[in-house]
């Protein structure tokens, strides 16, 4: 029998350097997961706080040094003044499983360095399920009450539209009607979504499994390639 025949397989090198960084990969990807559950466990909780919340003046919330993101999901009310233009597109949805279509309008406010902010005025109710619906014009917003949501949040074209108005410094945050004064005909207010998931703990143990999985295989292999 030769040597070569009789030669014991060497350490595999190559092959613990990938199990380890997959390994890290996997744990990383755990523990992002971890993050985003208790930053969602936030955000429930905040959500939870403010149905009971008396609404703030949206000039006293609104200031120069507050960030959109710490804004979220806070309660304000204000009194909207006229800005000039065409009415806005219908934003598409998604609401309890079925397409819907949200109105929504500029409202001219002086809060801190703005003086205009985004209100999302809830679903046009007959409109739902369509795919293609007709332009629909409402009247403007006038007293309003709702939960403030970064734009950014939102997606879709939200933050484009606001290149319609130039002349304008609008906020980065989207005004979710709860209430309005008076109330639009053929509108229903829908501020928060209908039901926020919360999988992170799932999702986190599931990178976490594999990791381990991973673990077992490297160690399977490696005991069949150095033993006896």
């Amino acid at each position: 029998m030769s040597d070569v025949q009789t030669r014991k397989p060497g350490f595999p090198v190559g092959l613990t350097v990938a199990t380890g960084i997959a390994f890290a990969l996997l744990c990383g990807l755990g523990a992002w997961q971890v993050q985003r559950l208790h930053w969602k466990q936030g955000v429930l909780a905040r959500i939870e706080t403010l149905k009971t919340a008396p609404a703030l003046p949206l000039i006293q919330v609104l200031t120069a040094d507050a960030r959109p993101e710490d804004l979220a999901w806070t309660r304000v009310s204000v009194d909207c003044g006229d800005v000039a233009g065409a009415s806005l597109p219908l934003v598409y949805g998604v609401r309890d499983g079925d397409v819907v279509w949200r109105a929504q309008a500029p409202c001219a406010v002086l809060a801190g360095p703005y003086n205009m902010i985004l209100v999302d005025r809830g679903v046009v109710s007959a409109l739902t399920g369509q795919v293609a619906p007709p332009p629909r014009s409402f009247d403007a917003p006038r007293h309003v009450v709702g939960v403030l949501t970064p734009i950014k949040q939102l997606g879709g074209d939200r933050a484009k539209i606001l290149s319609r108005f130039p002349g304008r410094k609008p906020a980065p945050l989207v005004l979710m009607a709860e209430a309005e004064t008076p109330a639009p005909a053929e509108i229903a207010p829908a501020p928060l979504p209908a039901e926020i998931s919360n999988r992170h703990l799932e999702y986190a143990l599931t990178w976490f499994g594999l990791a381990v999985t991973l673990l077992f295989i490297y160690a399977a292999m490696l005991w069949r390639r150095l033993r006896p």
